[in-house]
């Protein structure tokens, strides 16, 4: 199911939702993300940026940047892609932006016309690459049986150490004592912290979606109520009937042999702000290191007081893992 096979034997028809704040220092981890989804192999993509504003200037300088992503290639004229906007100026927050794209699940994708095989909801500033995908189309039926969907890391690069860090794996973690399912020489585990920034659905797990309390924004409380609004927004079918033994439907691949998660169900987190924020344990632990035998937690200590509010007074404290707004 790898390389060209893949769209000549499953012809992928995605619609993508994209969920974007508008702030001009954040267009350029938008154009990246958008970058990756417009290189996908398939027949037909097409992309909404799902965005808080209707300014036709802010709107015009998304397109020129992004639009070219989505002219036809010669080496593909077969496949449609196309890129359009969808604005929610009057939201009375700001972190109900990503909820804001559902509609989208029910009345496009879901559409008997329309054909489409595969529904992506991911955060402006995600790097979802072509593996990706095909690593969550390989591993989707193989995990179904057991009632597991197949789930991603997010990874961070830090420049001071040139290493890449786990963002939401926060500290060294337990291997041995996790329910596992054993598929194609690699076994599948829950993480501690199955935040991914996005989803993606085949048309069963979208019926399924749109039925449970996650699909909707003031019931999902009550099933994470530890997330805020915004991430619950992105949590898909994650805590949705997860089979006994596990605590979440979301699974992700470890090589029993070095006990490293592969690079192909890593997606990157293009901002890199945590990796060097010392204000906060998120990117903190190498992607080697997550069940690394023996160690401790990852090496980080909660900052001051008087750290905390420096740090306020320059701007430089952001919140915890969520949607990029």
């Amino acid at each position: 199911m790898y390389g060209s096979q893949v769209a000549a034997e499953y012809p992928l028809r995605i619609l993508i939702a994209v969920t974007f704040h508008f702030r001009e220092a954040r267009l350029q981890y938008l154009f990246q993300a958008l970058r990756g989804l417009a290189e996908f192999p398939v027949d037909v993509l097409d992309v909404v940026i799902v965005t808080n504003v209707n300014d036709q200037m802010a709107l015009k300088q998304i397109e020129e940047l992004c639009g070219p992503l989505f002219l036809p290639f010669p080496g593909r004229r077969t496949s449609k892609r196309t890129l359009s906007f969808e604005s929610f100026p009057s939201l009375a927050d700001a972190w109900l932006l990503p909820w804001s794209h559902k509609h989208l699940i029910t009345d496009k994708f879901l559409s008997a016309g329309l054909n489409y095989t595969h529904f992506i909801y991911l955060e402006d500033d995600i790097l979802l690459s072509f593996d990706n995908l095909r690593y969550f189309l390989h591993y989707r039926d193989l995990l179904n049986r057991e009632g597991l969907i197949p789930s991603f890391l997010r990874v961070e690069y830090n420049d001071a150490d040139n290493r890449l860090y786990l963002v939401d794996q926060v500290g060294v973690s337990d291997f041995n004592s996790r329910k596992h399912i054993d598929v194609d020489g690699y076994t599948f585990v829950n993480l501690d912290y199955p935040y991914n920034a996005l989803f993606i659905l085949d048309r069963d797990l979208a019926l399924e979606y749109v039925s449970t309390r996650s699909f909707d924004r003031e019931r999902s409380k009550a099933v994470q109520p530890d997330w805020d609004v915004a991430t619950r927004a992105a949590m898909g079918l994650c805590f949705e009937n997860p089979p006994p033994g596990f605590a979440t439907r979301y699974v992700s691949p470890v090589d029993p042999v070095t006990l490293m998660t592969p690079s192909w169900s890593w997606v990157y987190h293009l901002p890199n702000n945590y990796a060097k924020n010392r204000l906060k344990p998120f990117a903190k632990t190498r992607t080697k290191e997550l069940f690394a035998p023996g160690k401790d937690f990852a090496a980080w200590v909660p900052p001051s007081r008087v750290a905390r509010f420096v740090a306020r007074l320059s701007g430089k404290e952001n919140r915890g893992p969520k949607a990029g707004l």
